[in-house]
């Protein structure tokens, strides 16, 4: 689209320019590049000034925006005897030069061609500036001021200075305990970028809709309100002015009324992408006040929107948002890879994907996509839980730690967080910090179900049998189950020999997971609950460790440990000291080969 509005301004076609320019700054008007732009195809010297004036608000640096309003007269140029001062240094190393006759110079001709040669400079240096330019500005580090309501959070932008390979993992430092509760983006190196408001259309001449803006971001809704309908009163064909007064009226608490004047909005422009985003929003809004199930027929609205506008980041967000709160987490997936199918690369969509990609068991991808957006803003907290999460899926411990770290730190009071960095760190074999990272999620919420596997992996590992199989039974009535629950809790009954239970809770494990390596964990705790046996099930013992030796892509520890039982098993070594059965934490691999038959598993 950008491409066609400069062929356009080019082309002298600045109506067409106009209006291909102002949909750009409503999807994104922390752009500097589409001001500039704007600025020279709009009528007036003022309504140039304004829109750069914009740009040089989103980027203080830019040189073309700077030029432009030194032309227009509406800033004076740099003091020139500050940029042609010579460093002392040069000054001195400068050649003496042996003087000739003396020339006559004509120093109007001279003025006159020097103006006109900067003149041409100027030109070419604005054409060079556009032409050879980076596909995304370099952002001015401001943000307009925070609305007093999470719902009026503006969407990111939807380049990303700086891409960064996928396959380069960032491991970043942890944020230490002292730091608790500092912002992130004061802990991080990042590059800020402004983030814009939606649906804003260049209104120079109507003093009223700047000051209803900046009212809107300030939260002082009323006021904002009042102004629109000023500008509504000198000119009621314009959408924008109805859609800023209705997002006033939305986020007033008035989702009803709100809708009208959405509506109206829709019938000035019905290619007004914003309205719709802002009726779909207020509609949502009267459904949760109604305590209505939101169904996926109601984000119709949001589909118009991207219909419209494909570049707007809102209503990918909202429909996946309302589509994760449903757990149809393929319908999630599908509207975010719809959106980077349309060129929007915000970092959240990332993480958001990688949420729904991680619900439905797809972690590689998860991971992928959750160190993409990671990595494009790490200002972002929900990036250092999805990567945690991805890892611990693929048995990445060491990886999940740093960003589980500083996720906790910044969210302290989040038991999520906890809750897998416990995860985390008893993989590692760090089982003290377990036990207290799981205790702290619990404190937080005495019913999540991950705190409770988390704490009794721990207590298995220092010796607390009934306490471990004490809170996994707690586990189980908070939570779904998974392969970590059956196989913590089939652990904890082998210490208490309760080894019945304990070969019901390892068939259970075996049956859940298609991992082949944690199948094979599942076998061994079988195979050790045949040896202790009295009398010791001693060929039950060898066909599951035979089963370990016959499968592909196990790690060596485990590996060794089957061979080592073996020879023990059919006489070939002496008998060792009873040692305890496998533990997640003896599994370090990323992940397993795949085998092309299912490995047999039958019950004792």
């Amino acid at each position: 689209m950008l491409t066609e509005a400069i062929g356009a301004a080019r082309t002298g076609d600045h109506p067409r320019a106009r209006d291909l320019l102002s949909r750009l700054l409503r999807s994104d008007s922390a752009n500097a590049e589409y001001w500039i732009w704007m600025s020279a195809v709009v009528d007036t010297p003022r309504e140039r000034v304004y829109c750069l004036e914009s740009a040089i608000n989103i980027d203080p640096t830019n040189r073309a925006a700077i030029r432009g309003l030194v032309i227009l007269g509406a800033r004076e140029a740099a003091n020139p005897e500050r940029t042609m001062k010579v460093p002392r240094r040069q000054a001195i190393a400068a050649p003496r030069v042996s003087r000739g006759p003396k020339l006559k110079i004509h120093w109007r001709t001279v003025g006159t061609g020097v103006a006109a040669l900067l003149g041409l400079l100027a030109v070419v240096g604005f054409a060079l500036t556009y032409r050879f330019r980076p596909s995304a500005p370099i952002l001015a580090p401001t943000l307009p001021p925070l609305t007093a309501t999470s719902t009026a959070t503006p969407p990111e932008p939807t380049a990303t200075l700086t891409p960064i390979p996928v396959q380069t993992r960032i491991y970043r430092t942890p944020i230490p305990s002292e730091l608790a509760g500092t912002p992130i983006a004061f802990l991080v190196e990042a590059t800020s970028t402004a983030t814009p408001m939606v649906g804003i259309t260049p209104r120079p001449s109507y003093e009223a809709y700047q000051s209803g803006i900046a009212a809107l971001q300030a939260g002082r809704y009323q006021e904002a309100i009042d102004f629109m309908d000023q500008v509504i009163a000198l000119d009621s064909k314009l959408p924008d002015p109805y859609y800023f007064k209705a997002e006033a009226m939305r986020l007033d608490g008035q989702p009803g009324q709100a809708t009208t004047v959405y509506d109206s909005a829709i019938l000035l422009d019905p290619d007004y992408a914003p309205a719709y985003l802002g009726r779909g929003r207020a509609r949502l809004d009267l459904l949760r006040r109604q305590n209505v199930a939101i169904k996926a027929g109601d984000l119709s609205d949001f589909d118009s929107a991207i219909e419209k506008d494909p570049l707007l980041i809102d209503p990918y967000i909202e429909e996946a948002t309302v589509f994760s709160s449903l757990r149809l987490w393929r319908t999630m997936e599908e509207i975010l890879q719809l959106a980077l199918a349309n060129g929007v690369r915000a970092p959240r969509i990332y993480i958001m994907l990688s949420q729904a990609q991680y619900e439905r068991l797809e972690y590689e991808d998860a991971l992928q996509n959750a160190i993409i957006g990671s990595a494009s803003d790490p200002t972002n907290l929900s990036g250092y839980l999805a990567i945690g999460k991805a890892s611990i899926a693929l048995d990445d411990y060491s990886d999940a730690l740093w960003p589980l770290k500083t996720y906790s730190v910044l969210r302290p009071d989040d038991a999520e967080g906890w809750g897998y960095l416990a995860l985390a760190e008893y993989g590692t074999g760090d089982v003290n910090s377990a036990f207290a990272s799981a205790s702290r999620a619990l404190e937080i919420n005495e019913k999540y179900a991950i705190g409770f596997v988390a704490r009794g992996q721990a207590e298995i590992e220092l010796g607390r049998y009934q306490d471990a199989l004490n809170d996994i039974l707690k586990a189980r009535q908070y939570g779904s189950e998974s392969f970590r629950m059956d196989f913590a809790q089939a652990r904890a009954y082998f210490f208490l020999n309760r080894y019945v239970d304990a070969l019901k809770l390892a068939n259970q494990a075996i049956a859940f997971t298609p991992d082949n390596t944690k199948k094979a964990q599942g076998y061994a705790l079988r195979a050790r609950v045949y040896e202790a046996t009295n009398p010791p099930l001693v060929d039950e013992a060898k066909r599951n460790w035979n089963w370990i030796l016959d499968t592909e892509g196990i790690p060596d520890d485990l590996r060794a440990m089957a061979e080592s039982h073996l020879a023990v098993l059919n006489g070939e070594a002496p008998a060792s000291s009873p040692t305890s059965p496998p533990s997640a934490t003896s599994v370090t691999s990323a992940s397993a080969t795949a085998v092309t038959s299912a490995t047999p598993s039958p019950t004792p």
